[in-house]
C-alpha cells in the first residue's frame, strides 16, 4: 500500500466559496484542507454507490 504522502500533487480548481466551505469543515475536524477535501469526495462516493444499491432494490 502506498503511503498517502507519496502521491504526486494534484491541481484542483473549486470555486472560493466552496473552498471555504471545506476549510472551515477542515478547522472544525482539526484537519488539513487537503485531508477533508478527500474525506468529503470519499463520503460522497460511498453515499452516492449506496444510493445506487438502493434504487436497485
Amino acid at each position: 500500500m502506498k503511503d498517502r504522502h507519496q502521491n504526486p500533487p494534484y491541481s484542483l480548481r473549486i470555486g472560493a466559496d466552496l473552498k471555504e466551505k471545506a476549510r472551515n469543515q477542515a478547522h472544525a475536524n482539526r484537519r488539513s484542507l487537503n485531508a477533508e477535501i478527500g474525506l468529503l469526495i470519499e463520503e460522497g462516493l460511498k453515499w452516492r454507490e449506496m444510493q445506487g444499491k438502493q434504487a436497485i432494490a
